[in-house]
């Protein structure tokens, strides 16, 4: 203890102090956990649809344009009750760009990660390719549709190679740009411990592009709906883009927005089980831990 009475600037914590310092945890507010943000989240759905219905009944919006929530929903019922669409019921829609978007997907993935790993391993055939992987990327989809057609005739495959399409580059970009980008230090150290390249890219390079192959992934399943949609509306007699398309044509707004609505669902639900996926696989992380609170 120095004269005035203070202890000196470079005394010595009890050992207890770190392990007392890390125990301290201090809570988020409300409004800054996750129930305040699902909660604000209903309340703006809650209010564009009463915003919504307020105006259709008003004649401030033309329900012949917009119909209201409270016509989309007893259309949606009567739909879920096995009403005929346009030729068949909203399950059958459903399930046919769920047959589209999952083939599709799951096939985009896995070309996009195969080539994306290739390239990366092999420079001499990034660097020749490269342009031409541009130059398709660059090429809107729907231009591709007609080739698609002609290729695999109109059906359930002409759609899933659009979809395929989509998906493959957000995965191959992904996954090439996750592999170059691994840290050269960890590279450096694994490689003066001995380790093989097998061992390096399953330990070590693999592991540091997973976060960048699940952006990928996450960025995938808008595209995979969009090609879904893109195809059905040109060589489709079955799926959610072919009702959007016969609805609109034919004026039936209230089947439009419950086909909009199941999209934006089907979106949802297969963005969270990527997003559960990534949670799973990357728990190792160190941001992960701390918001799991899993001590390291």
């Amino acid at each position: 203890m120095s004269a005035t009475g203070k202890p000196p600037a470079n005394a010595a914590l009890p050992a207890s102090a770190p392990a007392q310092a890390a125990a301290v945890t201090v809570k988020p507010g409300f409004w800054a956990g996750r129930t305040a943000t699902i909660l604000l989240q209903v309340l703006v759905i809650l209010a564009v649809l009463a915003a919504w219905q307020i105006g259709a009944t008003s004649g401030f919006i033309n329900k012949r344009v917009l119909s209201d929530p409270s016509d989309v929903a007893a259309r949606f019922v009567k739909m879920l009750s096995g009403e005929d669409v346009f030729g068949a019921t909203i399950y059958a829609h459903v399930w046919q760009t769920l047959q589209e978007l999952f083939l599709g997907y799951l096939l985009g993935s896995v070309l996009g990660i195969l080539l994306g790993v290739t390239f990366a391993r092999l420079p001499m055939l990034a660097r020749v390719f490269q342009p031409y992987m541009l130059s398709i990327y660059s090429v809107p989809k729907i231009a591709l549709a007609p080739l698609f057609v002609l290729t695999f005739g109109i059906g359930l495959v002409s759609n899933v190679a659009i979809v395929t399409t989509g998906v493959f580059f957000m995965l191959f970009f992904n996954t090439y740009a996750g592999i170059l980008n691994a840290n050269p230090e960890f590279l450096y150290i694994a490689r003066i411990m001995g380790a093989s390249e097998r061992t390096i890219f399953r330990r070590v390079v693999w592991p540091s592009a997973l976060p960048s192959i699940f952006t990928g992934f996450k960025l995938g399943v808008p595209f995979a709906m969009i090609g879904a949609i893109v195809g059905e509306f040109i060589v489709a007699f079955k799926g959610l883009g072919y009702l959007i398309l016969q609805a609109t044509s034919r004026y039936d707004v209230s089947a439009m927005f419950v086909a909009i609505i199941i999209l934006v669902v089907l979106v949802w639900a297969i963005g969270q089980l990527v997003t559960i996926a990534e949670s799973i696989l990357l728990r190792w992380q160190p941001k992960r831990q701390r918001e799991s609170g899993v001590s390291v």
